[in-house]
């Protein structure tokens, strides 16, 4: 799961396994065969692996299939400026109704 979830991320990155390499510190054979599924990263290199792209812990090691922060990410590059901030404007308005509807549905019970 790992080496798979590392591919696609490293991928989404425009990284080469040699950038990736490189930017670990570690030789190219290796981050072949972690994403070859021959071995698995040290818990050092899963923890700069994942400060590194940005992911959390839990969906590289497949044990989360969303990361929001990532899955927000990847959606923001496919949209433009404008749907981004109307996106923006949109969430800030079904939170501001959610906290306005909790206020007016307590009101409603006393």
């Amino acid at each position: 799961m790992i080496g798979e979830r590392l591919a696609e991320v490293r991928k989404d990155h425009r990284d080469t396994q040699a950038d990736l390499a490189e930017r670990l510190g570690v030789s190219l054979p290796a981050v072949r065969a972690w994403e070859q599924g021959k071995s698995s990263p040290s818990h050092e290199m899963l923890v700069e692996i994942c400060r590194l792209y940005g992911i959390s812990a839990d969906f590289l090691l497949g044990l989360s299939d969303i990361d929001p922060v990532y899955e927000r990410r990847r959606a923001a590059e496919r949209l433009t400026q404008t749907e981004q901030t109307a996106l923006r404007d949109f969430e800030t308005y079904l939170l501001w109704r959610r906290k306005h509807l909790s206020k007016v549905s307590k009101t409603q019970v006393k």
